[in-house]
């Protein structure tokens, strides 16, 4: 399956006939940071320089990780606020990447809104990380080390130094520790989800709920005769 990126706006047709065994990745961040520069560095190894767009844009690729070929869908938006952003966007991903721009903190300082808007969605248990693009730019640097540091303790989130013009080895190590961590994260979840709809597991679950009830009750009626 070659590379295809599609410039037009990502509808929702495009993003639900995915599997949801397959890597969907949703990333974010305001225009001009180089989501769409890495992207397609990490998919091609080419670099397209500056290149951003206002729509939304669904990147689908076969690569392989660790000797096996596996099939990825890279959502490619413009953050502008948690309103016109869609909450299917969030349902679908497996995973989601935050870019900033190393030489832009607006950018960065924009993240806090955006995890907000993921945390709000109940989107924390999803593999979460945010690349500092234009790691090259050393000069121009205006978010240190220990302020992106801080904000992904903060957050519990994966955390990577790029740039998308200097080096294909940085940004395909980024996003292929983050493909790793979502095909972990997808794994304990359906083992999980098969674990919750096994009828000798839910019934211990009941009779534990139950226990616990009745526990409440008695304590309850204790103190209410105190």
């Amino acid at each position: 399956m070659p590379f295809h990126k599609d410039p037009k706006p990502a509808t929702e047709e495009k993003i639900q006939k995915h599997s949801h065994k397959e890597v969907n990745i949703l990333i974010l961040g305001i225009q001009g940071v180089g989501k769409s520069a890495l992207t397609v560095r990490y998919l091609t190894k080419r670099f397209i320089g500056d290149y951003e767009t206002e729509h939304e844009s669904l990147c689908s690729h076969v690569i392989m990780i660790d000797g096996k070929p596996l099939s990825i869908h890279i959502l490619d938006t413009a953050w502008k606020d948690g309103a016109c952003m869609k909450d299917e966007y969030l349902l679908w991903a497996d995973g989601v990447i935050l870019v900033y721009s190393m030489v832009d903190k607006s950018s960065f300082d924009k993240l806090r809104e955006i995890m907000e808007w993921i945390l709000a969605k109940k989107g924390e248990e999803k593999v979460i990380a945010v690349i500092g693009n234009k790691s090259d730019l050393i000069h121009r640097k205006q978010v240190s080390d220990t302020e992106a540091t801080q904000f992904c303790a903060e957050y519990n989130c994966l955390s990577f130094d790029t740039s998308a013009s200097d080096s294909y080895t940085d940004v395909s190590n980024a996003f292929n520790t983050i493909i790793r961590e979502i095909k972990l994260n997808n794994k304990k979840r359906e083992k999980l989800n098969k674990l919750m709809h096994n009828p000798s597991v839910l019934a211990k679950l009941q009779i534990r709920q139950s226990l616990k009830n009745l526990a409440e009750m008695k304590w309850r009626s204790r103190t209410s005769t105190m």
